[in-house]
């Protein structure tokens, strides 16, 4: 809470000086009051005077008007509590400064003494506001990485972050797609909003559009009451499409309205309604080769890559991997409530040359299998699926070949794989071509010619060979 000796700051950003003069009167010593007489202005204070709560005019003389000032101070502080006022109360406005983040709405016309009471309840309440905020984020796990690679997306999300265009991201599974579409919302001016989250492969076309458009009262047999759907529920937030490239092929056009015009309507209403959302959209595949293939619609392809971050797997990006290690051991002990368990040498030296296929979310797993089963310090290995000792060994196997022109080895590492290919094949049908041709998908003239191929090594022989 704020000490006793110490003053709130309020910054009030009006045109009015007489109205900045009427709150100092009203409040006395109550408050640490700071002034700017236009949008701008008050952008400028905002960092300045770490103000505690702001008062915005609606109608501001020049510059920027006080919807457009409200967006841009939540993006300065998300946290910062904005009381809009004005001498034109209108529904549509009102609307709009609760979408952007306007903590209250109300008319300078009624009493002075009203909106004293709303600046202390506000202030009140900002502690536990702030305190929630840190742990939210202290629980929202992050994308981090030192990487070059890591460094140049994060600039490109803070350049991309403040602007209300889609954002398409790809990368494999597992790298952290949905992690970067919460980083990108909550550096944006919708970040104080909850993202809402849709995976696009978990529906069938009906219910997908019921899922992301909502439905009418008496729209279908179970329908006894209207819902919203996805999109009405990303009304001044962010709308997060997982697996875009999985969309239902029959409700793309509708999508592609939606996102376009903002416009929609539920299934089975007859009114249409629209919503002011922010799309990201991922994908694990190639989009242009799924628009190509005729699942995925070019158009829809166009509007939402805008904007398009490619998330490296991480095995191409192997200097994060000890990061990464040690953010994710602390953050399971923390939300499993387990003390934090020492990693052994050579388990650690394994980790860190392991080519984690899953990625981020393969390690992730691990070392939550870790942090959960290991008691009293001890690890249990049976839970683990990267053990020591399981990294990929090329060293005595290719060591050999090390030493030969890259064609050479890569001739005779060939020849080495067939030879043991076939004698496998062989032994485990008993010779038998016809057999081997079914069981490997190759013809019988290609085993024939490999077998002649191998049978010039020392020591090979084709007498056991079957028809």
């Amino acid at each position: 809470m704020q000490p006793a000796s110490e003053k709130h700051t309020i910054l009030i950003i009006d045109d009015n000086p007489q109205f900045a003069a009427d709150i100092q009167a009203l409040t006395g010593e109550e408050f640490h009051l700071v002034t700017a007489a236009s949008g701008e202005e008050g952008l400028r204070k905002l960092p300045e005077s770490s103000a505690d709560l702001v008062l915005l005019d609606l109608k501001l003389g020049r510059g920027i008007d006080g919807l457009e000032t409200l967006r841009r101070l939540k993006r300065l502080d998300p946290d910062v509590p904005v009381i809009m006022i004005t001498e034109h109360v209108s529904l549509e406005t009102a609307c709009q400064a609760g979408r952007l983040g306007a903590a209250h709405y109300c008319d300078k016309a009624p009493s002075l003494k009203e909106i004293r009471l709303l600046i202390n309840q506000h202030l009140q309440n900002l502690p536990w506001r702030r305190a929630y905020r840190d742990e939210l984020q202290r629980r929202q796990l992050k994308f981090i990485g030192e990487s070059a690679a890591v460094q140049r997306l994060f600039a490109d999300i803070e350049t991309l972050a403040p602007t209300d265009r889609p954002v398409l991201v790809t990368g494999a599974s597992g790298t952290g797609k949905e992690l970067i579409a919460h980083e990108i919302h909550r550096r944006s001016a919708r970040g104080h909003r909850p993202m809402v989250i849709v995976n696009c492969s978990n529906f069938s076309p009906e219910l997908f559009e019921s899922e992301f458009f909502g439905h009418a009262r008496g729209a279908f047999t179970s329908a006894v009451q209207a819902q919203k759907g996805k999109f009405e529920q990303a009304d001044g937030s962010t709308l997060f499409l997982d697996e875009i490239a999985d969309l239902p092929l029959l409700v793309q056009p509708k999508i592609l309205r939606a996102l376009e015009y903002g416009n929609f309507y539920r299934v089975g209403g007859q009114h249409e309604l629209c919503a002011d959302v922010r799309v990201i959209a991922a994908t694990n595949q190639n989009p242009e080769d799924a628009a190509k293939a005729g699942r995925f619609r070019h158009d829809l392809l166009y509007r939402l890559n805008h904007l398009r971050l490619h998330l490296p797997p991480l095995r191409e990006r192997r200097e994060d991997i000890p990061l990464l290690l040690n953010y994710y051991l602390h953050y399971h002990s923390v939300t499993l409530h387990r003390p934090l368990p020492q990693i052994p040498g050579d388990l650690m030296e394994t980790w860190l040359h392991y080519d984690w296929p899953g990625n981020v979310r393969e390690l992730s797993t691990e070392l939550e299998n870790l942090v959960l089963f290991s008691k009293d310090g001890k690890i249990d290995y049976s839970h683990l699926r990267v053990r020591s000792g399981d990294r990929a060994k090329p060293a005595e196997f290719f060591k050999p070949f090390f030493d030969r022109p890259y064609e050479k080895a890569k001739e005779e590492l060939l020849a080495h794989f067939q030879r043991d290919y076939l004698r496998e094949h062989l032994a485990r049908h008993e010779g038998n071509i016809s057999r081997v041709a079914e069981a490997t998908g190759l013809n019988r003239t290609t085993i024939y010619r490999m077998l002649n191929s191998s049978s010039s090594h020392p020591g090979e022989t084709t007498s056991n060979i079957k028809l």
